[in-house]
This record gives C-alpha cells, structure tokens and sequence, in this order.
C-alpha cells in the first residue's frame, strides 16, 4: 500500500472545538479540482513516543446527518495508536460545517436553489478521491461510513475499488448502487400487483401510502426534501435549536425506551406490496416516519414535553452545544440536499455512471457496525440481507451490532467502537 507524502502544500488553519485530546488537529484543505471547495478536516497521527513518525496508512471516517467531523472526536485517537500507526482523518463533507464550497461565504451557507448536482452521491464521491490525493496518499486502508456516510463509503468502494483496501458500514446498511429510476411501461402502470411487488418502487408510491393510513404519515427523508425543513429544524436558534437537537439526538439513542430494533416483517417477504410497506414503516419511531401535519421540531418537542429525560445526557452538554453552534451558523440545507438529490432524478451527466456501477459488488473485505438499538439497521426492509450479498467479503464475525448503543454508536459506545475497527483492521493487515 502506497504511503503518506512528506510534502504537503496545505496551510494549517486550525478551527478551536472544545473536548478534543490534544492530538487531534483542525485544517482547511483546499481542493482545487473540485469547484474551489475548502474540506475541513480533524486529523490524528500516531504519538511518536510509541510509534515511528512515518510513514503510515491513511483511514478515512466520514459522518452523516446531523453531524460533522467532530462526531468522530472520541474515536479519532484510539485507531491513529493502533498497530503500528494510522492517519485517522474526519472530514466536514461538503454541505457540513466549516467545509465551504467556492462563492458560499465565510459561514458556508448553503440555500435551497442551489444545483442539487453538487450533492449527488456520485459527486461526494469525488470530492473524496480528490481529498485522498491531497492528503498526499494513492491508497485508503479502510474507509468508515455512519448514517448518510455508510451509502457514501459503499458508492466509493464501488465506483474506486482501487483506491480502498476495506469498507466499514456503520448504521446504515449499504445494499449496492441503484441504476437511473426507469420509466414503466403501461402494463405496468395497469397492473397494481405488478407495481406494488417491487421493494424498489418509486418513493410516491410509498409517500401516498403513508398518507393513506390512519392516522397519515409521511416518510423523515421525503420531509427533509422539502423547501420548510431547513427553517422548521432551525427554528428560533440558540437555545431553540440546541434543545431540538438535544431531543433528536437522544430519541435516536440507546438510551429512549423507544428504540427496540429489530426486522420488520417485510424484510422476510419476497416481494412485500406497497401497502405492506407502508403498514410495516408506520410501526417506526416518529423520528422516521412522522405524522403527516407535524415538523420535526413539533415531533420531538412533543417528545420533550412528555419526557424530561429527552435531552442531551449528562456529559454530551458540551457537544451539544458545537453542533448548535455550527448548524446555526450554516442551516441545515448542505445536509439536508443529500436527502433532495437522493429522491431526485439524477443528474444528466451521472447516467451512465450510474448504469455502469449498479448491480457491482463489494470485492474488498467489508464489515458492519451499528447499536443494537438502532432502528436505522431496518428502517429499510430486506436492506441487512442485500448488504450481505453485495458486500461479498463480509464474514459473520464482522457484522457487529454493540448492545445498549443506538444510532450514534461511535458517540455512544466508543471503547467498543475501536476494539470492533481495531480487530477488523488487524484482518485486512494479516490478508
């Protein structure tokens, strides 16, 4: 595996973030084939006193939504320190916190009219491979994905298996590159048993049976599609938006009473109906799948009001107060423009990349990590067993669920995060 060049042509410009150890560093990258976009990363390197200063194999950890780099802070130094040294980097992605596209402004705004090409799976994509050959590195020994991350790092692998020696999926199972949607033909469109049979039927479908049941519902992603969402999420800011986020994030915890995961019964159908779907997704979290009339900030507040224990735990106060301060900086319309794209039809000019990448498999060695009490490992039925057969590489031992942790089980159970990445790591080293 090709090494970390010496000659960087970066300048350190470090963000200060309180709670993070003293070997993590904060720097802007500059990627110039990528529309001027400025990646902001916090990076680890081995400490020295243990580990010779060079070189080492780079591992990459990308975040999901609503997070940033700095929901890596408590994982970022254990993994620089394992084997005999790794260069441990968390990139805001673009959209996320102090990663600022060209002509955004110092706060890295993003609004809702821009091109949502920008924030297709496929162009991420290449913003990181560009910052992989700016980092000074030909070669990533494992890419980690969480949430909107673990798609991300699986379209990577796929579309640049090259440049990847192992994957981690973490919450969110990654069941392989989906083609450009097609048109149905009109028997198709006369013969609601022939559409409803596919698990891969259009989000309308799924949205209109929703809003069907009683009481009518609708889906979080098509939600965070819409013009309001960015506003609602935001609302008055300060402490408004500190306690929203205290809420969400402890709702998609562990620690909620309403997070019993496991399979839903459409998962082990063949061919579930659309009104099966429908029926299997309402018994989801609220945080999912929300009442049709309701915000998400209206959703969690109610939570709030019947709950007082819904709201940031003891010890995360802290980083509860970076992410409110830095979403109430930029908005959350860089992430939530994942969300539009991904329920878009895709750009002209990814067509065919698309085409050409659906239905590939994961060659390299793959694992998955998630909380046991994450329902983000079956919010989409079937998804867990497509992962297996498209991450061919991926062995029993290596699908891990932590128990007690919920969705941000690298936040939530950290020890046990590392200690799973570690002993996976050392495979891939031994192969």
């Amino acid at each position: 595996m090709n090494t970390r060049s010496h000659v960087m042509n970066t300048i350190l410009a470090p963000v200060e973030l309180p709670d993070l150890p003293s070997q993590i560093t904060s720097r802007y990258i500059p990627l110039s084939d990528r529309d001027g976009l400025n990646v902001h990363v916090l990076e680890a390197f081995p400490d020295t006193s243990n580990h010779p200063s060079a070189p080492y194999h780079l591992i990459l950890l990308l975040h999901g939504f609503p997070e940033l780099a700095y929901s890596w802070r408590k994982v970022l130094v254990p993994i620089a320190n394992a084997h005999q040294g790794y260069h441990v980097v968390a990139p805001d992605l673009r959209g996320f916190g102090r990663t600022t596209p060209a002509g955004s402004g110092s706060a890295g705004q993003v609004q809702y009219e821009d091109t949502l090409s920008s924030y297709h799976i496929l162009n991420i994509v290449e913003d990181v491979r560009s910052l992989v050959r700016a980092l000074g590195y030909s070669s990533v020994a494992m890419l980690v994905g969480h949430d909107f991350g673990s798609p991300l790092a699986g379209h990577c692998v796929v579309a640049h298996p090259e440049l990847f020696a192992s994957v981690v999926f973490m919450s969110a199972p990654f069941s392989g590159v989906n083609g450009p949607p097609r048109s149905r033909t009109n028997n198709e469109d006369r013969d609601d048993k022939t559409r409803e049979g596919s698990i891969a039927s259009s989000g309308l479908d799924i949205a209109t049976a929703l809003a069907a049941l009683q009481p009518p519902r609708k889906h979080y992603t098509a939600y965070f599609s819409t013009l309001p969402a960015d506003a609602d999420l935001l609302g008055q800011g300060g402490k408004d938006l500190y306690d929203f986020l205290g809420g969400y994030f402890y709702m998609k915890s562990g620690k909620w009473d309403g997070n019993d995961a496991h399979p839903l019964p459409s998962a082990f159908s063949p061919s579930p109906s659309i009104s099966e779907l429908a029926t299997d997704l309402a018994t989801l979290p609220e945080y999912y799948v929300m009442p049709l009339d309701e915000t998400m900030q209206e959703v969690i507040a109610r939570h709030v009001r019947m709950d007082a224990r819904v709201t940031w735990p003891k010890g995360d106060e802290v980083a509860g107060g970076v992410y409110a301060a830095e979403f109430g900086r930029t908005g959350f319309q860089g992430g939530l423009n994942y969300y539009r794209s991904a329920l878009s039809p895709p750009p002209p000019e990814r067509v065919a990349q698309l085409h050409a990448l659906a239905g590939r498999r994961v060659e390299m060695p793959a694992a998955f990590i998630s909380g046991a009490r994450d329902w983000g490992v079956y919010q989409t039925p079937g998804a867990v067993q497509k992962m297996r057969e498209v991450a061919c590489g991926m062995q029993d031992e290596d699908f891990v669920l932590i128990e007690g942790a919920g969705h941000w089980v690298q936040q939530e159970a950290p020890e046990m995060v590392v200690r799973e990445l570690v002993r996976f790591l050392g495979k891939v080293k031994a192969l």
